[in-house]
């Protein structure tokens, strides 16, 4: 009996699998992220709105699960305490309002994606998004958002230009301990190295691109 009742679970789950996979549309019964972040689509998106402490870019794009729009929120408002006059946050694409592709991005299917600027130093506010490796970075700002991020999400991979990772690690490690930093950086092994919670990727010098893990309640959300 319990044989039986794995192979029909088995079977379940690839379904399941199978749809999200092919875009057919199996709807949830609750709001969230169905199937992958690059092959996948949402259902009930929430919007992120511009507010005292956020700048949405494109809102047409700016749709994400419940969890992670409020995380973001949660954040910002974390930041200006934290900072009080510190620039708005400036934030770039979640997903559309039923997710599936949006250009030019591989993922940002499913809302559990988004894309922020880094702050940038003498708080300047810079309406998009920017070089960072030149010297305009200002880590403690950034660092400081990236443990805010943590704090209020499950985040899967916070994905940074390998150059920017170098200029963030030489300087935290002043006063942040090396085993920490080893445990968040991919930054000082090679970029290839599967370690790590922030990862190199291609383009990624002017913002970084974050994701987090599928929400407990989002039964057909695949990591």
């Amino acid at each position: 009996m319990m044989k039986q009742k794995l192979a029909i679970l088995g079977t379940l789950l690839l379904a399941l699998s199978l749809a999200a996979c092919s875009g057919m549309r199996r709807i949830p019964e609750k709001t969230g992220s169905v199937g992958r972040c690059n092959d996948g689509y949402l259902v009930g998106g929430v919007q992120l709105p511009s507010s005292g402490e956020i700048i949405v870019l494109e809102p047409q794009f700016a749709y994400g699960t419940p969890t992670l729009v409020h995380s973001i929120e949660a954040a910002a408002a974390d930041m200006r305490a934290n900072y009080p006059d510190t620039v708005s946050m400036v934030v770039g694409h979640l997903s559309r309002p039923e997710g599936g592709p949006l250009r030019p991005h591989k993922s940002h299917q499913s809302g559990r994606d988004f894309d922020v600027a880094y702050y940038a130093k003498d708080n300047q506010l810079i309406r998009g998004f920017v070089d960072m490796r030149r010297g305009k970075l200002d880590v403690a700002k950034t660092w400081e958002f990236i443990e805010l991020m943590l704090e209020h999400a499950d985040v899967q991979y916070i994905l940074m230009d390998w150059d920017v990772q170098k200029i963030m690690y030489e300087e935290l490690r002043l006063f942040e301990s090396e085993w920490k930093l080893r445990k968040l950086f991919q930054y000082p092994r090679k970029p290839g190295n599967r370690t790590g919670v922030i990862r190199h990727a291609p383009s990624h010098h002017n913002h970084m691109h974050i994701r987090i893990h599928c929400p407990d309640d989002d039964w057909f959300c695949l990591d």
